[in-house]
């Protein structure tokens, strides 16, 4: 039985990912003027409503919870406008993480997984009247995350998360968040090097920067120009500190 359940994950997360893929292609398509943007979209549709039902049929409930959600944010959509093309985006790393986070069946990390992704309405409010901070968390670590998020949301923060350095630099590129806060251990590359690397940047030259580190000292060694190095055995007491300093700049 085990073997039986091993493969039939396998078979999940490989076709799981083909079909985020193809998400991933109509989006782009959808950014190319002369493309017939209804049967993309009518596409785009079928995918995500397959994916719900892949996870039902896999006994994966929080891939077809999310994909509900994405659901019901597409439905009524006809254009594909840019603002619509960044927070699909969002909604599709949010699956792959979930996918590759070998959690997509267990039903008590649904807030989680669900939390902070865009809502209905949630375009006009946080984009074009009063700006709302917004600050993104790169971490492995969801329980770090889940810990970490209501902090700032308290403090006013629109909060994102990616759970692997190299979404994580995607996410800060595209949505160029007012605070970045990474962990120092990531699966892919160092933390250290992340920021590095999303601090050259001159789109981010405004990103305040923070690193959560096993060890503070053994941090300062990484020459981090600008970045705040915060704790991970103080987590709660460094970030809150943290944004009292972000919110009194």
């Amino acid at each position: 039985m085990s073997e039986i359940l091993a493969q039939m994950s396998e078979k999940f997360i490989e076709t799981a990912h083909e079909k985020i893929a193809r998400l991933n292609e109509i989006l782009v398509l959808l950014n190319h003027p002369g493309e017939d943007e209804k049967s993309l979209l009518e596409e785009f549709h079928r995918e995500v409503h397959s994916l719900k039902g892949m996870g039902g049929t896999f006994q994966m409930p929080l891939v077809s919870k999310l994909c509900h959600k994405f659901e019901d944010f597409m439905s009524g959509e006809s254009i594909a406008s840019d603002n619509l093309i960044e927070d699909c985006y969002a909604y599709l790393d949010r699956l792959n993480d979930l996918i590759e986070s070998g959690q997509a069946g267990d039903l008590e990390q649904a807030d989680t997984w669900l939390a902070n992704l865009p809502q209905k309405g949630s375009v006009v409010e946080t984009r074009d009247e009063t700006k709302q901070n917004k600050v993104l968390i790169i971490s492995p670590s969801t329980e770090m995350v889940k810990e970490i998020t209501p902090l700032f949301q308290d403090n006013g923060f629109e909060v994102t998360s990616a759970t692997s350095a190299f979404r994580g630099y995607k996410a800060a590129v595209l949505h160029k968040p007012d605070v970045v806060l990474a962990a120092q251990v990531q699966d892919e590359m160092d933390g250290a090097e992340l920021v590095r690397s999303l601090g050259a940047l001159q789109a981010l030259s405004q990103t305040k920067c923070a690193m959560i580190c096993p060890d503070r000292r053994q941090a300062l060694s990484e020459n981090l120009q600008g970045v705040q190095l915060l704790s991970e055995a103080n987590v709660t007491i460094d970030v809150m500190n943290f944004i009292a300093v972000v919110v009194t700049a």
